[in-house]
């Protein structure tokens, strides 16, 4: 089996470079998808507020007209444009409001509360000729040429129809009253606008699973750049704490406590001894919890023998992960697929002498 180019990036990416990434304003995220929510809101809003509207306004038309000044004057012209034109400023401004609450959710249901200045921030590349042909003739901007495209036609074929249909309605609302004129409209418009946020769903659907997918795969790290982050990460005062810290915790209970709460002692088999515990639903690796060389490797196999705790003898295992752990460190990456055999080996056995017994 031949093995991947280096810099292939096939590592799935850790939770240090998501949180970095987020910082940056990498995120899953589609302004369709809010788009077309924010218009379902408005086929929902627009009915009821422009019947409001259409209420209100007519009779502060009346109101204005019945007590409208003999004198012409700048100060009476404005307070009747004002009056007429009042409930028409309200219901705008109570529409504009649910719009905005609805896209601001929307955007929050996608990436949650993020503030990040990093996308506006000069760089070379935004002005870079050759970087902006790349970004020309990417997935993602096909993507966005199919999505534009998408819409114009339905959405275009959609209102079309929409207005083919109500077209004898439409002419006719000169002759029925104004209050009547606003709601025939609201409902013209709400079906119309279900039936184009419906399609703008389905298409915001596929855009997010599209944009969630290229930003995964924009994410994943080559095996050079995550043994790099594992090193940094080990060499970070933050991460010696904690491990000492648990290192004095493990220590401080015995080391036959220890023991009993592993799952193998791997020995080399009489220099060293290291004992591993591993539980598949809370760890996300096996973990060391006591190691012991010479005489105290000696001592850790009598405890195990003492206790039934299987011992398994791997001379190259043994030696480096006593080189390469301290108690209470994770088992590194490296050693994963080594101490998987020996567990995996250690509960068939286990099972199979539990079906004998």
């Amino acid at each position: 089996m031949s093995e991947q180019p280096a810099g292939e990036r096939t590592e799935e990416p850790t939770q240090k470079r998501k949180t970095d990434a987020r910082k940056k304003g990498t995120v899953a995220k589609s302004t369709d998808l809010t788009g077309a929510v924010t218009l379902v809101a408005a086929a929902m809003a627009i009915p009821p507020i422009l019947g409001k509207i259409s209420e209100t306004a007519l009779g502060a038309f009346y109101n204005q007209v019945s007590k409208a000044p003999t004198d012409v004057t700048e100060f009476s012209i404005r307070g009747f444009t004002q009056g007429v034109a009042g409930p028409w400023i309200i219901g705008t401004i109570a529409l504009m409001c649910i719009l905005t609450s609805v896209g601001v959710l929307t955007n929050f249901a996608q990436v949650g509360f993020h503030l990040s200045t990093e996308p506006m921030q000069p760089k070379f590349e935004k002005i870079n000729p050759g970087a902006g042909l790349k970004r020309m003739f990417s997935k993602r901007a096909l993507m966005e040429g199919l999505k534009a495209t998408a819409k114009m036609l339905i959405f275009g074929f959609i209102a079309y129809s929409a207005i083919s249909a109500d077209w004898g309605k439409l002419i006719g609302l000169s002759q029925v009253a104004p209050t009547q004129a606003a709601i025939a409209v609201g409902g013209i418009l709400h079906g119309l606008l279900v039936k184009i946020s419906i399609f703008w769903l389905v298409i915001a659907a596929v855009d997010y699973l599209f944009q969630k997918k290229e930003v995964d795969k924009q994410l994943k790290m080559t095996k050079q750049e995550l043994k790099q982050e594992m090193k940094e990460q080990e060499g970070s005062p933050e991460i010696k704490s904690a491990q000492y810290q648990k290192r004095r915790e493990m220590m401080k209970g015995g080391l036959a406590k220890q023991l009993k709460e592993a799952d193998v002692l791997i020995t080399n088999p009489t220099h060293f001894a290291v004992a591993i515990k591993y539980e598949r639903n809370s760890m996300h690796a096996p973990i060391v919890l006591a190691k012991g060389q010479d005489y105290l490797a000696l001592k850790m196999r009598e405890f195990a023998r003492d206790l039934e705790l299987p011992i398994v003898e791997n001379k190259p295992l043994a030696r480096a992960l006593y080189a390469q752990c301290e108690a209470g460190d994770f088992v590194p990456r490296d050693l994963f697929g080594p101490v998987a055999e020996v567990l995996a080996y250690i509960y068939k056995t286990v099972k199979t002498r539990r079906k004998s017994a």
